[in-house]
C-alpha cells in the first residue's frame, strides 16, 4: 500500500461514484472533507482521537495513511505507528519498541515501531507512556494505534493498564492525538468509544451496530447507511466507502469515500 505524504496527494476527486449494486450508483463525498472534521480541533492545540472500525480489507488502513499525511500537513507534532502485524507499509524510522529509541533515536517526524516476529509483541502501554513524555516536554504527537485490540482482551484493558486508557480520558488537553483501529466493536474499550472526536466506520451489521447505539453514535438513519455500505461481497476496489459518527451528534448524512 502506497504511503501518501503530500497535502496534494491527501486530495480525493469530490462526487465519486461507484457502482454498489445492480440497480444503481451511489455518490460519495471526498474523504478530505472527513478528514478536516476529525482535525478541526488541531488549529487551538488540542488532540484528536478517532477511531477506524471496519473489517480486514475494508479500507481503514489506507484511510489511516491518509489521516497521518493531513496531520503532518496541518500540525508540526510527531507521527508514530504501533504496527503490531509489520504488514502496514508505513514509512519512517523502524524500531522494534519505545526502549530501542534511547540507543537510536529517529531522524525525521515519523516512527513505526514494529516488533521482532519471533520476540515480545509491542506493548502498547509502552507506546502510550512514551507518547505522554513527548507531552511532558511539550511535544505534540500523534500515535496511530493500528490494533486497539493488542491493548485489551474482550472490552477490557490489561491488567496494569494506565497510561493507554489516559491517552483517551486525558491527552486532548495536552496535545496528545490517537488514531485507533479495529475490526471487532465488543473488542474496545470504554473509553476509545466515549473520548474519541470522530469515528470512521466501514461495513458494519448486528451486534457491531447495538454497540454503536449503545455508546451514543448511531441511530436508525444512520445504521441504515452503515448495512448498505459496500463490503466483502464486492471486488476490492469497490470498496472503501464509510460514513462519519461523532458520539451525541446527528449524523451528517453524507457518505465519504478516500
Amino acid at each position: 500500500m502506497p504511503a501518501l505524504r503530500s497535502p496534494l496527494a491527501i486530495e480525493a476527486p469530490r462526487g465519486q461514484r461507484l457502482r454498489v449494486s445492480p440497480q444503481g450508483t451511489q455518490a460519495f463525498t471526498a474523504g478530505t472533507v472527513a478528514a478536516k472534521e476529525c482535525f478541526a480541533s488541531l488549529a487551538s492545540g488540542e488532540g484528536v482521537r478517532i477511531g477506524l472500525l471496519g473489517d480486514t480489507g475494508s479500507g481503514k488502513s489506507y484511510a489511516a495513511h491518509l489521516l497521518t499525511g493531513h496531520y503532518l500537513a496541518a500540525c508540526r507534532g510527531l507521527v508514530a505507528v504501533a504496527d503490531s502485524k509489520g504488514d502496514g507499509g508505513w514509512p519512517g524510522d523502524v524500531r522494534e519498541s519505545v526502549s530501542a529509541l534511547a540507543d537510536d533515536p529517529p531522524t525525521g517526524r515519523e516512527i513505526v515501531f514494529i516488533p521482532d516476529p519471533f520476540g515480545e509483541p509491542l506493548d502498547l502501554e509502552s507506546v502510550a507512556r512514551w507518547q505522554w513524555a513527548l507531552a511532558a516536554r511539550r511535544c505534540r504527537s500523534l500515535v496511530v494505534y493500528d490494533e486497539i485490540s493488542d491493548g485489551c482482551a474482550e472490552g477490557e484493558w490489561l491488567r496494569g493498564s494506565r497510561d493507554l486508557p489516559r491517552v483517551f480520558t486525558h491527552g486532548r488537553r495536552v496535545g496528545i492525538s490517537a488514531i485507533w483501529g479495529a475490526q471487532f466493536a465488543q473488542q474496545v474499550p470504554r473509553e476509545p468509544y466515549e473520548c474519541s472526536s470522530c469515528l470512521l466506520v466501514w461495513r458494519q451489521a448486528g451486534n457491531a451496530l447495538a454497540i454503536l447505539r449503545r455508546r451514543g453514535y448511531t441511530d436508525p438513519r444512520s445504521e441504515a447507511a452503515i448495512l448498505a455500505l459496500p463490503g466483502d461481497a464486492v471486488p476490492p476496489e469497490q470498496r472503501g466507502a464509510f460514513v462519519l459518527l461523532r458520539r451525541g451528534r446527528p449524523w451528517d448524512g453524507r457518505t465519504y469515500r478516500f
